[in-house]
């Protein structure tokens, strides 16, 4: 019994997201709810938080699901649609027509194109660029500093690593592992 509750305990801890939801500097993102966000006024074409100041762009498009969780300097595009439970951190921008599924968790300063599609339960680091036309599958994890070209896929529970580059319309197989470039 006690090897099943250890066991237990370790599956819980190395699927945790704690680790995803802390800034590179180990300190926590101020986050919003979209829902709260979109009934803050507008002004100079920003969502502007009325105490925090913080200021977010939502094109009048950008349809979100429930529990969406937004940081300061969020731009997403026109068109776009972010599923359940996703979380953006602060300096993320989406370009149009972009989808990204459920828990995803989006690190600071990450820069996605348009018509990408991130499957659920994806995590990207901070300061990745994603180019036009990204297919990524579920589970996908990218490291900080990583870069995909346009057209590329990005097959489910792949990884990866830190300052990975991923050439564009290249096909990477499901659950394969992309180091950086030496």
């Amino acid at each position: 019994m006690k090897r099943l509750i250890v066991l237990v305990l370790l599956l819980s801890c190395a699927c945790s997201t704690e680790k995803y939801m802390a800034n590179p500097d180990g300190s926590r993102p101020v986050l919003y709810q979209a829902t709260t966000v979109l009934a803050w006024p507008v002004v100079d074409g920003a969502h502007l938080g009325p105490s925090s100041g913080a200021r977010i762009y939502i094109d009048d498009t950008t349809q979100f699901d429930r529990d969406v969780r937004l940081g300061d300097g969020v731009r997403i595009g026109a068109r776009s649609y972010i599923d359940e439970d996703v979380v953006l951190f602060p300096n993320v921008t989406i370009g149009d027509d972009t989808r990204i599924g459920g828990d995803a968790i989006v690190q600071s300063g990450v820069k996605i194109g348009n018509k990408v599609v991130i499957g659920g339960d994806s995590k990207i680091g901070p300061d990745v660029l994603i180019e036009d036309s990204v297919r990524m599958g579920k589970w996908v994890r990218v490291g900080s500093h990583a870069s995909i070209g346009s057209g590329a896929e990005i097959g489910a529970g792949s990884t990866l690593e830190d300052r990975a580059v991923v050439a564009k319309s290249a096909l990477i197989a499901q659950g394969s592992r992309v180091s950086a470039p030496k």
